[in-house]
C-alpha cells in the first residue's frame, strides 16, 4: 500500500483540529454565559424588595436575549446549557425560589426568549436598533410580547389558586421583565457588537466625554435618590437626571442611553430598598410600582430619542457622502471635459455660453472668459450672414423633434425639451479672426441646479472633409486606372461604328454620282449612318459616366441593369482576350439603394480581376456573373475559371497595397470593399487552387413599395 500524499495528511490532521477548536469554543461559550448569568442573577437578589421575589427590573433576561441575538442558530444549544447551569447555581440555597423550580423554569424562559429573538430576526432587515422602526419592533416583541409570555403563566396559576394580589403582582412582574429586557438588551448587544468591530474609532476626547458623563450622571443620581425622606423635598428633583440622559442620547446615542438608564435604575432601586429617595412613601407595593412606572416613563422616550438621533446622523452622513460623491463626479466631469479632444460648450436659455473647455478656446480663438461673454449665435452665424451681430442660430434640443427644420428659425418656446432628447446638425463656425470652418453640432438638454441648459459638442469637420475629398479622388483615380486596362477594347468598340459610318458615307457619295441617283439606297445608307452614330454616342456616354467626378448618389438601382451595362462595356475586352461572359439573372428585379457608378466600378473591377486570372485563357474558359435573392438581400457572384488562390493569401486580398498581380497597385479590391460597405453590404471571396475564384457581393434590397427606378443614362 502506498502512503497518502502529504496534502492528504494535512487535511486529515486539520479536520480533528478544527473539531477540537469548535468544541473548545462551545465549552467556553457555555462557561462564560453561565458565569455572567450567575453574577447578574445574584446582583438581582441584592435589589429585591422584601418580601418580594423580584426587583424593579430583571436584567438576566436581557443577557439571554443578547446572546441569542448575536449568536448563530447552531450555537443556541450552548446558551440553553449555560442558562441551566447559571440558574441552578444562582438559585442554589435561595429561600424564595428553590433551585429545582429555577432549573425547571430555565428551559421555559429560554423558549420564550428564543421565540422573541427569532421573530425579530425574521422581521429585522437592517442592523438592530439602527432606526426608529427597528426599535418599535424591538419594544413590541421584547418589551411586550416576551414579558407577557414570561409572567402570565405564573400569574394565572396564582389567580386560579385564589391569591388576592394576583393582578398587582402580575403587573409588577410584567414591568420587571419589560424594563430589564428593553434597557439591558441594547446595552449588552451594542457593547458586544462594538467589541467585535473594535473600539479604534473612539477618540480620546470622546472617551473623556463619556467618563465625564458617567461621573456627572452618577453624582446627580446619588444626590437625588440617596437623600433622606423629607416631606418638604421637591418631587421635581426626580427628573434632574433627564438632562444628562439627553446628553447621552445626543452624543452617544442608544449605547450611552442604555448604560445611563441602567445606572439610574440600579442607583434608584438600591436607595429605595434602603429607605432613601423619593420612592419610599406608602406601602412596598407602591414603592415598586412607582419606581417601575418612573423608569418606564423615562427609558422608552430616551431610547427613541437616541435612535432618532442615530437615524438622523446616518441620513446626514449619507447626505454628506452623496454631496462628496457629487462633488467628485463634477470634478471628474470637469477634468473629462477639459481633456476631451472636441470642443464642449454649455449654453443657457438666454443663448449665452456658460462653460467652455480648452478645446473650444483652440477652435474659436477666444479665451474662456471671452466665450462666456458672447452669445451662441456669434460663434455659428446663420447662412449668408457676415456680421457677428447678425447670427440668429438658437441652440436647442428641439432639433431632435424637428431635425429638418431650419435651426435659425427655432423659437425660445421650442427650447423647452426633456433632458434625454438630443440632436445634431452641420453648420459653419466662425473663429475670432473671422475665418470659418465646417463643424458638426451635437446638442443635448439637461437640468443643472434648477436651470435648463444645453450641452453642445462641436466637432471640427475640416480633416474629415479633407479625408473624404482624398478618398473621392482615390476612387476616381482607381476608376480611371481600370478604364486604362481595357482601352484597346474601348477603342475597338468606338472604331467599329466610326469605320462603318465612313464606309457608308463613301458608298453614298458613289451612289449620288449616278444619274439618276438611287435615292432609296441612299436613304438606307443614311439610316445605317445614324444607327452607327447612336451606337458610338452611347459608348461615349457610358464612358463619361464612369470617369465623371461627383458626390455619391442614393437612388434605387436594379442590379440587373448594372450587370447589363458593365457586360456591354467589357464585351469588346472579353472578345479581345478570347473569353466568354455568361450571365445568370433572376426573373424578378432585385433593386438596391445606391450609386450606380460606384456599383458599376465594383463590378468592373471584379470582372477585370477575373479576366486577368484567366490569362492566358484555358480551353472553353468563361467568366460567369450570377445574381440571386437571399432573403432581403441580393447576392452577386463573379466566378472565373483561373488557377485559384492559395488559402494563406485570401485574408489579405482586401488590404491596401496588396496585390497578386506583378504590376498591380493593390487598391482596386480595397476600394471595392469600401464602396460596398458604404452601401450597407459586404464582399468576400472563395477560392480553391486549380478550380478558380469566386467573389461574392451581398447588398440590402429595397422593398417594392420604395422603388422608383431612374434610367442609368441620366448619370451621364
Amino acid at each position: 500500500m502506498q502512503n497518502p500524499p502529504p496534502e492528504t495528511d494535512r487535511l486529515n490532521s486539520a479536520e480533528p483540529a478544527s473539531r477540537w477548536a469548535s468544541l473548545v469554543r462551545g465549552l467556553l461559550t457555555i462557561l462564560i454565559f453561565a458565569i455572567l448569568f450567575f453574577l447578574l442573577q445574584r446582583l438581582t437578589f441584592l435589589l429585591r424588595f422584601s418580601p418580594y421575589e423580584r426587583t424593579t427590573l430583571w436584567i438576566p433576561g436581557a443577557l439571554t436575549f443578547t446572546a441569542l441575538f448575536i449568536l448563530p442558530y447552531r450555537s443556541w444549544w450552548q446558551i440553553l446549557v449555560g442558562l441551566c447551569l447559571g440558574a441552578g447555581a444562582a438559585y442554589f440555597g435561595d429561600k424564595q425560589i428553590p433551585a429545582p423550580i429555577a432549573l425547571f423554569s430555565a428551559p421555559l424562559h429560554f423558549t420564550i426568549v428564543a421565540v422573541g429573538v427569532f421573530s425579530l430576526r425574521a422581521l429585522q432587515a437592517q442592523a438592530p436598533f439602527a432606526s426608529v422602526g427597528s426599535l418599535v419592533r424591538f419594544v413590541l416583541i421584547a418589551g411586550i410580547l416576551v414579558p407577557l409570555m414570561t409572567s402570565v403563566p405564573g400569574d394565572l396559576v396564582r389567580w386560579m389558586q385564589g391569591a388576592q394580589d394576583a393582578i398587582p403582582v402580575g403587573i409588577r412582574s410584567f414591568l420587571c421583565v419589560a424594563l430589564g429586557v428593553t434597557i439591558g438588551t441594547p446595552a449588552f448587544t451594542l457593547v458586544c457588537l462594538q467589541w467585535q468591530s473594535g473600539w479604534s474609532s473612539a477618540t480620546w476626547p470622546q472617551v473623556l466625554e463619556f467618563v465625564l458623563l458617567g461621573v456627572s450622571l452618577t453624582t446627580v443620581n446619588w444626590l437625588v435618590f440617596a437623600q433622606s425622606p423629607d416631606l418638604n423635598s421637591l418631587p421635581a428633583l426626580v427628573y434632574a437626571p433627564v438632562p444628562f440622559l439627553i446628553w447621552a442620547a445626543l452624543r452617544f446615542e442608544l449605547l450611552g442611553v442604555a448604560w445611563a438608564l441602567l445606572s439610574l435604575a440600579y442607583i434608584s432601586t438600591w436607595n429605595a430598598i434602603n429607605g432613601r429617595g423619593p420612592f419610599i412613601m406608602g406601602t412596598q407595593d407602591m414603592h415598586v410600582l412607582e419606581l417601575q412606572l418612573f423608569l418606564l416613563a423615562v427609558a422608552w422616550p430616551m431610547m427613541f430619542l437616541a435612535v432618532g438621533v442615530t437615524e438622523r446622523r446616518q441620513a446626514f452622513a449619507q447626505l454628506l457622502g452623496e454631496i462628496d460623491e457629487r462633488r467628485r463626479t463634477e470634478e471628474r466631469f470637469r477634468r473629462v471635459v477639459e481633456l476631451t479632444p472636441t470642443a464642449i460648450l454649455m449654453v443657457g436659455e438666454d443663448q449665452r455660453v456658460l462653460l467652455a473647455n480648452r478645446q473650444a478656446e483652440t477652435y474659436f480663438g477666444y479665451s474662456t472668459e471671452e466665450l462666456q461673454a458672447r452669445g451662441f449665435a456669434d460663434l455659428f452665424p446663420a447662412p449668408g450672414e457676415s456680421s457677428v451681430a447678425g447670427g440668429t442660430l438658437r441652440v436647442a434640443p428641439a432639433l431632435a423633434t424637428a431635425p429638418t427644420a431650419d435651426p435659425s428659425l427655432l423659437t425660445p418656446r421650442q427650447t423647452n425639451v426633456a433632458a434625454s432628447e438630443h440632436s445634431s446638425l452641420e453648420r459653419i463656425a466662425r473663429r475670432r479672426d473671422g475665418t470659418t470652418f465646417p463643424a458638426e453640432i451635437l446638442c443635448s438638454a439637461l437640468e443643472l441646479a434648477g436651470r435648463q441648459v444645453t450641452v453642445v459638442v462641436v466637432v471640427d469637420l475640416t480633416e474629415r472633409r479633407q479625408a473624404e475629398q482624398i478618398r473621392r479622388d482615390l476612387v476616381h483615380a482607381s476608376r480611371l486606372a481600370m478604364l486604362g486596362e481595357f482601352t484597346t477594347g474601348i477603342a475597338h468598340e468606338i472604331n467599329q461604328p466610326l469605320g462603318a459610318i465612313l464606309s457608308n458615307a463613301e458608298a453614298a457619295e458613289m451612289l449620288l454620282e449616278q444619274t439618276p441617283p438611287p435615292m432609296d439606297e441612299v436613304r438606307r445608307i443614311l439610316v445605317d449612318i445614324r444607327n452607327d452614330d447612336l451606337r458610338a454616342s452611347h459608348v461615349i456616354q457610358r464612358l463619361r459616366a464612369l470617369v465623371r467626378r461627383g458626390e455619391i448618389e442614393r437612388v434605387p438601382v436594379p442590379l440587373e441593369s448594372i450587370i447589363t451595362e458593365v457586360t456591354a462595356i467589357l464585351d469588346s475586352e472579353a472578345k479581345r482576350r478570347g473569353l466568354q461572359v455568361r450571365t445568370r439573372l433572376p426573373a424578378e428585379p432585385l433593386t438596391v439603394l445606391g450609386d450606380p457608378i460606384h456599383l458599376q466600378q465594383v463590378l468592373i473591377n471584379l470582372m477585370i480581376n477575373g479576366m486577368d486570372a484567366m490569362s492566358p485563357p484555358p480551353t472553353n474558359s468563361h467568366l460567369e456573373i450570377r445574381l440571386q435573392r437571399e432573403g432581403d438581400r441580393g447576392l452577386l457572384a463573379v466566378q472565373d475559371a483561373g488557377v485559384g488562390l492559395p488559402a494563406e493569401l485570401i485574408p489579405r486580398l482586401f488590404e491596401r497595397f496588396f496585390s497578386t498581380k506583378p504590376n498591380g497597385m493593390g487598391m482596386g479590391l480595397a476600394i471595392s470593399r469600401s464602396l460596398i460597405e458604404e452601401h450597407g453590404g459586404s464582399i468576400w471571396v472563395e477560392s480553391q487552387v486549380g478550380r478558380g475564384t469566386t467573389f461574392f457581393v451581398s447588398l440590402p434590397l429595397v422593398p417594392p413599395a420604395h422603388r422608383s427606378l431612374p434610367a442609368l443614362g441620366s448619370n451621364a
